[in-house]
Formats: C-alpha cells, structure tokens, sequence
C-alpha cells in the first residue's frame, strides 16, 4: 500500500489542505485524521478541498477565507482560479484608479 501524500491544513476551520509533495489522480490525502482520495492529479503546494463545497461557499485556508467556489465541487478536487473565485485586492485595485 502506499504511503498517504503530506499536506498541511492549520486550522479546524480549513476547507483546502495544501499538498506538500505532487499527488496523482487516486492518491490517499492525510488532512488532520480524513483520508481525502485525489479526483485529479494536483502538484506540490496547490490546494486540495478537504470537504464538500456548495457554490458560493468559503474556501478557507490557514483559518482565512481566500475566496468562494464557483460551482458544487466535491473533496478531493484540486482547487485554483478555475474553480474559485476570489475578490481580494480588486477593492484596492479599483482605488489606485
């Protein structure tokens, strides 16, 4: 059997674990004490969701919210620009206008 891929999650409040080494399409996730299956291959220092997400729901990584998804995802699904939306920066960027 295969050793189960690092990734590191630190709060409770988490929703992603970040992987700290490449997965593959069917890898064993260790987030906390869940056992999360890969649905895709993801690389290293990408997030993983560790618990299934609604549309419009928080993604939370280190206890912060970095954004909201953009359609129901299920855990395991490598999460990224494609499938979380995020509005942080464009209040400041729309001021520097």
């Amino acid at each position: 059997m295969k050793k189960p891929l690092r990734s590191l999650v630190l709060s409770p409040e988490d929703t992603v674990a970040v992987l700290l080494e490449k997965g593959s399409k069917g890898d064993i996730v260790t987030a906390g004490d869940q056992p999360i299956v890969l649905l895709e291959d993801i690389e290293f220092a990408h997030k993983v969701l560790i618990k299934d997400s609604a549309k419009n729901a928080p993604v939370i990584k280190y206890g912060v919210e970095i954004g909201y998804m953009l359609a129901e995802t299920p855990k395991g699904s490598w999460i990224h620009g494609h499938n979380m939306g995020c509005d942080r920066g464009k209040k400041r960027r729309e001021q520097l206008k």
